[in-house]
């Protein structure tokens, strides 16, 4: 059985250059996870991928797995994720003891040995980045948060303080972009679960009325909903801010919050900040790290 496996999910076009530059990372600076399994989801009607991407894909050894799924429900945002999400983790129960979930927009800068969960834990997660519809520690829930607590049962004392990476204190509201799951635990199964059977609900759709934000990070919602219902707290892992480090939000996160160098980062996320030619201009990025950055097809495009 392997340790840990590596997931993320693309589609033809910028996302599986991510996904590739993600694989990239983990085989140059990995260290002993190096060799990790890469599998990287694609939706079974959008492989028709270039010979080059195809030849990269065999170079790095990250293997490509169909997934099905009904395009009308592809209409709401994210439930594609959630369904790799899901299918990944049933694929594999009984073949790895581990299952990390990057988003393609990840970069793994140095070895990430706290993806190794210690025994006894469930999950290993980072905070959002920053908090949005997330629900404010030492406030009431709001109506929307009631809801979601009512429809994946989590019981009432569940409740312990975050902090997101631009500073801001929430009740538990973890990022659905960089996770350790183990995949015996069907948690992302019980997550597909919920969401498809709350986020269609009348009382949920007057929330994404009023503002589009709630059906944006709807998923992350019940994402946080069923880690609370199943996990107790002592069975998770918060990860250090190393990991998971928004780029893109460089210019949010307090001074004493950020990093000398992208050098000291474990991992990152980037979301587009590569579209920006003067990207790298408050940034400082020792070598080697800028000069792989400046070799890899996304950025050189």
């Amino acid at each position: 059985m392997q340790r840990i496996t590596f997931i993320t999910l693309a589609t033809p076009g910028k996302a599986i250059l991510k996904a590739l530059m993600m694989a990239a990372s983990l085989r140059s600076f990995g260290g002993q996870l190096r060799d990790s399994p890469i599998k990287i989801l694609v939706p079974e009607t959008m492989n028709d991928f270039s010979e080059i991407v195809q030849d990269n894909l065999s170079r790095l050894k990250a293997q490509t797995v169909p997934l099905s799924i009904d395009l009308e429900t592809l209409r709401f945002p994210f439930t594609l994720k959630i369904h790799a999400a899901a299918h990944a983790e049933a694929i594999l129960k009984g073949d790895s003891e581990r299952m990390t979930w990057l988003d393609c927009d990840s970069i793994i800068l140095r070895e990430p040995s706290e993806f190794l969960l210690p025994a006894g834990t469930h999950l290993g997660y980072r905070p959002v980045h920053h908090k949005l519809i997330g629900p404010t520690w030492g406030e009431p829930l709001n109506p929307f948060w009631k809801l979601i607590y009512q429809y994946c049962g989590v019981p009432e004392n569940r409740q312990f303080q975050m902090t997101t990476h631009t500073g801001e204190k929430t009740r538990p509201y973890f990022n659905a972009g960089t996770f350790v799951i183990r995949p015996s635990s069907n948690l992302m199964g019980k997550w597909w679960s919920k969401f498809t059977s709350s986020f269609n609900q009348p009382e949920f759709q007057t929330f994404y009325k009023a503002d589009n934000r709630y059906a944006i990070f709807m998923h992350q919602a019940v994402f946080t909903g069923v880690l609370l219902s199943e996990l107790e707290p002592v069975e998770m892992v918060e990860f250090g801010p190393k990991i998971n480090y928004p780029l893109h939000l460089h210019s949010e996160i307090p001074d004493e919050r950020r990093p000398t160098t992208l050098n000291d980062l474990i991992t990152l996320r980037y979301e587009n900040l590569f579209d920006t030619p003067d990207w790298q201009e408050d940034l400082s990025i020792l070598k080697p790290l800028m000069s792989w950055l400046e070799a890899q097809p996304l950025i050189q495009n």
